[in-house]
């Protein structure tokens, strides 16, 4: 069955000036009738939400002190994992002692599980104290 984003309708030229957002809720009037419709487009639709409260949980992810570790060891993830797995992992984050790694295709996984202890010890060398004790590798 398609979705209502495999359709494609053609613009009539008297209402070629709609926005893609009327244009989508008259396609969803149309998918799911009228009654459904409101509700179905409210659904699909971001939150309003305020902007000083976005902004406060962006600055507060950054202001963490993981966050700038996190920075330190994408900067010599060379020295912890050696040249051939720097170019397929990278650090993507570190909270409460979890150091989850990024790695590019799933047949590293095998590769990498074993080292993980390596990893571990490394990165609390680089950091000059103990930062980590977790490895989470995630394809």
């Amino acid at each position: 069955m398609s979705s209502p984003e495999d359709i494609v309708i053609p613009i009539p030229p008297g209402k070629r000036g709609l926005s893609r957002r009327h244009r989508r809720y008259e396609l969803l009037e149309m998918w799911y009738g009228t009654e459904r419709a409101d509700n179905e487009i409210a659904a699909h639709t971001c939150q309003v939400q305020d902007f000083n409260v976005l902004l406060d949980n962006v600055l507060g992810k950054m202001n963490r002190p993981e966050t700038g570790m996190v920075i330190q060891l994408h900067n010599q993830w060379e020295k912890v994992v050696g040249s051939m797995f720097a170019r397929f992992t990278e650090p993507e984050s570190l909270h409460d002692g979890v150091l989850t790694l990024k790695v590019r295709h799933s047949a590293l996984l095998a590769e990498l599980k074993p080292s993980s202890d390596l990893i571990r010890r490394r990165v609390n060398e680089i950091s000059g104290r103990e930062i980590c004790r977790e490895i989470r590798l995630r394809v």
